[in-house]
């Protein structure tokens, strides 16, 4: 299902006409048309235009004449008969009454439709796939997505880089800042891999958004990041980097997301030098120290610079958060590296804590997740050593662009801190 926004043909504004033309492609895309018109309001002459594009399709349409409330609210849905179409719902949105008919028209439209392309194919509509291979079907498809978050501030380029991506205006462009109001999912198919692209609103200070679209926009976005594997941090390279972009980098941190830093607009700014992508590259590192490991690359959605070789970053991110290391190997290296390297005991860890660190081992994926056994002692191992532990892992293991997550497991207490 398609849900297109409010249609106005022969509106010059930004925003209608990229609607208008979204929803033309979803027009030419739809088996079955659902027309929603204001039964309270009547017919309008938008509605008049409106019915002669939607005859011209040749596609089933379904008129429902919203806002009917009560049954004595039903006479006004009839207007709507004048344009021809077959089907007439008095409905209510709202209170859900009349939808249910609809419905059963719906799929009586949809099964036609399936039946004249089965018999198209030249197979029988009546041979149908089993559950097992339905499922087994699903799981192959779920199993090769890598769900692919695009986050960031408003108007930092995110729809434009979304339709760079798929190589066709799917999201709405406009430099109007919070045009996008909530999350889009869309499937990218490639030779190697399918990405399922999140372009989520642009994030704001939850202080700062007053409207409630605004407020709707940082939840939707923040429940985006939730079930992302991969997230685009989106920054602009023109007007440099701010509080909040390291804001939204610390929502898709704490998510759990392998993360990519892209600079977008890097074709506007002026006075580049071969070194300037360089020096910019350590700004951000230095004002988002938390993410040393994030890659960082400059694009421009506009003109497409270097746009081609996110999807291949994604993916080698993504391979990444799907490491396991095996315990025997941790502990090699744990012995090897972290303890005799260091010179410190496993008796003795960082700051004089009188900790045993026993072992560690990996618990978790998506992002790698680790567990530091340790007795002896006052629990808790101090932020150095965990911050040590972690670049160590790093240099050996190669956990590029993902997060890793450390916790410490005393065993006097025998719980998880």
């Amino acid at each position: 299902m398609v849900d297109t926004g409010g249609i106005v043909p022969d509106d010059e504004a930004v925003i209608p006409a990229n609607i208008f033309k979204q929803a033309a492609v979803a027009i030419d895309e739809a088996v079955t048309l659902v027309w929603v018109v204001d039964a309270r309001k009547g017919v309008t002459p938008l509605d008049e235009e409106l019915a002669a594009l939607l005859r011209e399709t040749g596609k089933p349409v379904l008129v429902a004449a919203n806002k009917v409330d009560a049954a004595q609210l039903e006479d006004e849905a009839s207007d709507f008969h004048r344009f021809g179409f077959e089907h007439v719902f008095p409905i209510s949105a709202e209170h859900g009454n009349g939808i249910g008919d609809m419905l059963d028209v719906l799929a009586e439209k949809i099964e036609t439709r399936k039946r004249g392309d089965a018999e198209t194919r030249g197979s029988s509509p009546s041979v149908r796939e089993g559950p097992d291979t339905d499922a087994q079907s699903k799981t192959k498809i779920e199993a090769r997505e890598i769900q692919l978050a695009i986050v960031g501030r408003p108007n930092v380029g995110k729809s434009s880089l979304l339709n760079r991506l798929l190589g066709e205006e799917r999201a709405i462009v406009s430099p109007v800042a919070g045009t996008t109001r909530d999350s889009v999912d869309t499937l990218l198919k490639t030779d190697d891999q399918t990405f399922r692209i999140i372009d989520t609103a642009g994030i704001r200070r939850k202080g700062k958004t007053t409207a409630m679209a605004e407020k709707l926009s940082v939840v939707m976005a923040r429940k985006s990041l939730e079930r992302a594997d991969v997230a685009i941090i989106l920054l602009d390279a023109e007007e440099g980097l701010t509080a909040l972009d390291s804001n939204i980098a610390g929502y898709a941190v704490e998510a759990g997301c392998s993360i990519i830093l892209v600079l977008n607009k890097w074709d506007l700014l002026e006075g580049k030098d071969p070194g300037s992508g360089a020096r910019f590259e350590r700004k951000v590192r230095e004002q988002m120290k938390f993410l040393s490991w994030a890659p960082v690359a400059t694009t421009s959605a506009l003109t497409g610079q270097r746009v081609q070789k996110l999807l291949p970053l994604a993916m080698r991110v993504y391979g990444t958060r799907n490491v396991r290391i095996p315990t025997s190997r941790l502990n090699e290296f744990f012995e090897r590296e972290v303890l005799q390297k260091s010179g410190v005991t496993p008796a003795r860890t960082f700051r004089g804590s009188r900790l045993h660190v026993q072992y560690i081992t990996q618990i978790g994926v998506r992002p790698p997740t680790f567990v530091v056994f340790t007795a002896g002692g006052k629990a808790g191992l101090h932020f150095s050593y965990l911050r040590h532990l972690e670049n160590r892992m790093r240099e050996e293991f190669d956990f590029y662009g993902t997060p890793i997550r450390i916790v410490e497991r005393h065993k006097s207490r025998n719980r998880l801190r």
